[in-house]
């Protein structure tokens, strides 16, 4: 059985409810005067609501009340005194050079005014024309929407450029692995001495070293073409049922050679009667070499690997993997996570790879509906936990899938 699991993206719908703002209303028997009042205490205030038990029954505009109410009285007030008396002594005053974004940000941080508020425009500190914000308004509106579509012009590009690349990395490793796999298995039939002895006696060494490179070059090809098939969304699964403690003395059986020349010790912690689980039998064992692996590589001689899987209170599995080792900066543990990512120490540049092992861990736990987890504390070691769904667990007495 094969199955392919993608996250869903839906697009938040905007409604009327996220566009309203909780003006305080007025009621009808309000009075002109207090509604004055109100409108020079807040220069911001467009508008006030006439609510009536809860309502609508009318809409006051400032513009069209304050030129009402001051045609009223202010010219028996104010007709004879000059227009400073009424004028803004602090107007913004922008430079003709300036651009719509700096003028649109001195706006927006303006306290104590209205958003419609005009602004004046000098050159060398000349007067040369009156700004209007409406008019900026619509100008921001223009030069935002060319944004976006400058920017869903470099997504597709970027998109049609990662394609172009996993597409190469795809076709290179696969012309790549066939001369290599040649090389890797003339240089075994010549390091085993099938057909006779080597002479002189060194040439054995570099046979040897020939196909060790070899074996580590295909490993790092194929971490690449995993890695392509990932970006290209052709991960899939190949499922079965297996059991979680029969993985784990299988690897722990593949990596005893690196564990005793690395000089660590390797504890396995299976909980009694785990149940199986369906999954895709490669990728679980590749999870489980992945992380031994990195364990291995960052804990120095003497330490200790603990490898552990338990049945989770939610009826998942929770496996795991900890270490006595180097560690991992707390501000580089979502790094790692990424491709082609390594944490840089002295430690680390001694030794080789991709930095794609964490990487294809993750999308492989994540292509089986589950998750993984970093916890790590520098020089003290790192415990990495990859979790399992419930319904991953089998507690039938079915022996395959379909």
């Amino acid at each position: 059985m094969s199955r392919a699991f993608s996250p869903e993206f839906r697009m938040p719908t905007t409604t009327a409810r996220a566009l309203a703002e909780p003006v305080e209303p007025i009621a009808p028997a309000v009075t002109c005067a207090d509604v004055f009042d109100r409108l020079l205490a807040e220069p911001g205030l467009l508008n006030m609501p006439v609510v009536d038990d809860g309502r609508p029954v009318g809409l006051v505009s400032r513009q069209d009340f304050m030129l009402v109410y001051v045609r009223l009285y202010g010219r028996e007030i104010y007709g004879r005194q000059p227009v400073t008396a009424l004028m803004n002594r602090t107007p913004v005053v922008v430079d003709a050079n300036a651009s719509c974004d700096e003028i649109n940000a001195r706006l927006v941080d303006l306290d104590g005014s209205s958003p419609l508020q005009g602004f004046i425009v000098v050159e060398n500190g000349r007067y040369i024309g009156l700004g209007s914000s409406v008019e900026l308004m619509r100008v921001m509106a223009e030069i935002n929407m060319r944004r976006a579509e400058e920017l869903e012009r470099q997504r597709r590009r970027a998109e049609a450029a990662s394609e172009s690349k996993t597409q190469f990395l795809a076709g290179m490793s696969h012309e790549l692995r066939t001369p290599l796999n040649a090389i890797i298995g003339f240089a075994d039939l010549m390091r085993l001495e099938l057909f006779g002895k080597i002479q002189p006696e060194c040439y054995v060494e570099y046979v040897r070293d020939i196909h060790g490179s070899g074996v580590h070059l295909l490993h790092m090809i194929n971490e690449l073409l995993d890695m392509a098939k990932i970006e290209a969304g052709r991960f899939d699964l190949h499922e079965d049922v297996l059991h979680p403690a029969e993985m784990c003395d299988e690897v722990a059986r593949m990596l005893r050679q690196s564990i005793e020349t690395a000089r660590v010790r390797l504890d396995i912690r299976v909980a009694k009667e785990l149940p199986r689980m369906v999954a895709d039998e490669q990728q679980i064992r590749r999870i489980l070499v992945n992380l031994l692996s990195n364990a291995i590589k960052f804990t120095p001689a003497g330490g200790r690997i603990t490898l552990s899987v338990a049945e989770r209170a939610d009826g998942g599995l929770e496996l795991a993997v900890a270490d006595t080792g180097i560690g991992i900066p707390p501000d580089k543990i979502e790094k790692v996570l990424e491709p082609f990512e390594q944490v840089e120490n002295s430690f680390t540049r001694t030794r080789a790879g991709t930095g794609l092992g964490l990487p294809l861990t993750k999308a492989m736990v994540e292509a089986h509906g589950g998750w993984l987890r970093i916890e790590s504390v520098l020089d003290k070691g790192t415990r990495v936990r990859a979790f399992f769904p419930a319904e991953r667990v089998l507690r039938t007495s079915a022996t395959n899938v379909a």
